[in-house]
């Protein structure tokens, strides 16, 4: 299964609803929420680290509202990555390939991208397991 699936979340927060921008969406898509929006939008390989993030929990197509999870940035999450999975690579930040990838470049990245920090390899030859990375919405270096 393409997509991110969480796997631990100590706080076992209740799914809600979201507003989705119009759109086709998998169960597992990564949405955001970016400054100055009101409706979640698929991630992109240009999303941002501060962005709010949440989980699609449900498919559907040409929908303008679906289950979510909001993450906070402590849930373990497992996803596809574009290249082999590797324990090398854990604490290494990744950029996002799109909605339900991670770009797994076996390099860090230090871009204001990087979404992604790698914790371990899940089972597959491409599953990576590690946290999103979110924040408040509001980019640090806007003035």
């Amino acid at each position: 299964m393409a997509g991110f699936k969480v796997t631990r979340d100590i706080n076992d927060r209740p799914l809600q609803v979201l507003p989705l921008t119009s759109a086709t969406y998998a169960a597992g898509d990564l949405v955001e929420l970016v400054n100055g929006t009101t409706s979640w939008a698929k991630c992109t390989s240009s999303s941002n680290y501060f962005t709010r993030k949440a989980i699609v929990m449900e498919a559907g197509t040409s929908i303008t509202s679906g289950l979510c999870m909001e993450l906070n940035g402590t849930e373990e999450v497992s996803v596809e990555s574009t290249n082999t999975a590797n324990s090398a690579h854990n604490g290494d930040y990744m950029v996002l390939t799109d909605e339900n990838t991670v770009n797994n470049t076996g390099t860090t990245s230090s871009a204001q991208t990087a979404c992604f920090v790698q914790d371990g390899i899940g089972p597959g030859t491409t599953t990576i397991v590690g946290r999103v990375i979110v924040a408040g919405g509001v980019d640090p270096d806007a003035t």
